[in-house]
């Protein structure tokens, strides 16, 4: 039960004069008192919301769109003004929620990049995701929301991306590692497109976000494996075995303790520094364009595994 009055409606009204989706030439005014609307109409001078086009109707809607149009007015204002004249129309302020008017093309482009704007600035996004991958993969996921894709495909495919990086790791020369490299940054960016795609579409599942997380550690995992096969196969001899075991640990142990971290550090209401999967794949990328693997793993070791003893510390008591 809505409370929608008996012959009537209840119209969804947006009293948030100053929302900049809202285009203030063509948009319907309305005037309430209380729950009450008691005018609505476009040339309104006086109003306190805008209709947002959303309403839950009874029948009596259709008896006073008949009688607006036997008085020559076709409009839905006009059955609404009939019933709010008896008392019958009630608004629900939803003032604050996403909603647009699209009419024109002008409407739709500002709608699109109010949506989009709205995927930035995810709390547990590092310093590269922030200034570097998330602009990036939200042009990418414009384009990918209009086609029939699902966020676990694009997780597969970046996972899939990664699988590839690995391997070309592996094939030796520089080359090959220089692409590989590449090819881990653009899958890291194509990454967060899952989780994008999944908002835009209301796709989202804790299963979705399970997977990705999954799939995320199994990449990690082969992107240092590929890198410490390189090295070995080019004569790194012990020390590339070891800078890849503890690269390895430490990027499992920060995903681990990611989020029993950032659950803390909200409860506790403070900003916390994140370093997480992002900066590791970008200095990857930074590591082999630059052709220095045992230095890109031993940072990777270093950073990491400090990282979570930073956490240990951070988060004690």
């Amino acid at each position: 039960d809505a409370g929608v009055p008996e012959g009537g409606l209840r119209l969804a009204v947006d009293g948030d004069r100053l929302n900049s989706l809202v285009d203030p030439e063509d948009v319907t005014r309305v005037r309430r008192e209380g729950d009450h609307i008691v005018e609505i109409g476009k040339g309104l001078e006086w109003y306190d919301g805008f209709d947002t086009g959303l309403f839950l109707a009874t029948p009596g809607l259709f008896a006073a769109l008949r009688e607006a149009e036997a008085e020559g007015d076709t409009s839905l204002s006009g059955g609404v003004r009939r019933l709010a004249a008896r008392g019958r129309a009630l608004a629900l302020e939803v003032g604050g929620g996403f909603w647009c008017d699209l009419d024109d093309e002008a409407a739709l482009r500002r709608a699109e990049k109010a949506l989009l704007a709205r995927l930035r600035g995810k709390a547990h996004d590092g310093p590269v995701s922030r200034w570097l991958n998330r602009p990036l993969s939200i042009r990418l996921s414009r384009w990918l929301a209009r086609l029939p894709v699902t966020p676990n495909q694009i997780s597969l495919f970046s996972f899939g991306l990664s699988l590839a990086a690995a391997g070309l790791f592996m094939l030796g020369g520089y080359p090959a590692l220089a692409a590989g490299g590449v090819l881990a940054q653009v899958a890291s960016i194509v990454d967060g497109c899952d989780g994008e795609i999944a908002r835009l579409k209301h796709l989202g599942s804790d299963y979705g976000g399970w997977l990705d997380a999954v799939l995320d550690r199994y990449a990690d995992a082969f992107l240092l494996f590929g890198l410490t096969w390189h090295l070995l196969h080019a004569g790194g001899g012990d020390a590339a075995l070891v800078a890849g075991f503890l690269a390895i640990v430490g990027s499992f142990l920060v995903s681990y303790t990611a989020d029993k971290y950032d659950g803390l550090m909200r409860e506790r209401g403070g900003s916390r520094f994140r370093i997480g999967r992002d900066v590791r794949v970008f200095a990857i990328f930074l590591g082999t364009v630059l052709d220095q693997v045992f230095a890109v793993l031993v940072l990777i070791a270093a950073v990491m595994n400090l990282e979570t003893l930073r956490r240990l510390v951070v988060c004690r008591g």
